[in-house]
């Protein structure tokens, strides 16, 4: 598909992709740095992040459906969204508060929890910094305030 091609060409960081079909087509939506780009018959358009007004996670792959409102009343309604993870494409563009995560304490010694708060802001920016490559997953696992240490 020449949907990849240009793709590869964006000069931009791609954070997040997902791929849509419409009658028998291929949709991208890529987020980048500052952009939000679509591939739709291969044309590329593109968006600043800051225009976005509201993304709504509607449902999960297969048949993934997704929606951006823009300021300037434009919608992208994505609604068969067949690869990409969808609530991290969501959470990537318009982040949830994350204090309103369902954490709950439990005993220690148990499956590991977020008994402070504050360590959610450090645990978000983590898992942020493992998806885009910066950190290892075991290195998530050192970093992780949330995680048991043995022998430490």
């Amino acid at each position: 598909m020449n949907g990849n091609r240009i793709l590869q060409e964006i000069p931009d960081k791609i954070n997040q992709v997902i791929v849509d079909v419409e009658n028998n087509k291929q949709i991208l939506c890529a987020i980048g740095r500052n952009k939000i780009y679509l591939i739709k018959a291969n044309i590329l358009q593109n968006k600043k992040r800051e225009h976005i007004v509201d993304v709504d996670f509607i449902s999960g792959v297969p048949n993934g459906k997704l929606k951006i409102k823009f300021d300037n009343g434009e919608i992208w309604n994505f609604t068969n969204i067949i690869k990409g993870r969808v609530f991290d494409f969501k959470q990537e563009l318009m982040p949830g508060k994350i204090n309103e995560a369902g954490y709950d304490n439990t005993i220690r010694g148990e499956f590991p929890q977020l008994l402070d708060l504050d360590h959610a802001e450090e645990i978000d920016k983590l898992r942020r910094y493992m998806q885009s490559g910066f950190i290892s997953h075991y290195e998530y696992d050192d970093c992780n305030p949330v995680y048991p240490k043995a022998g430490k």
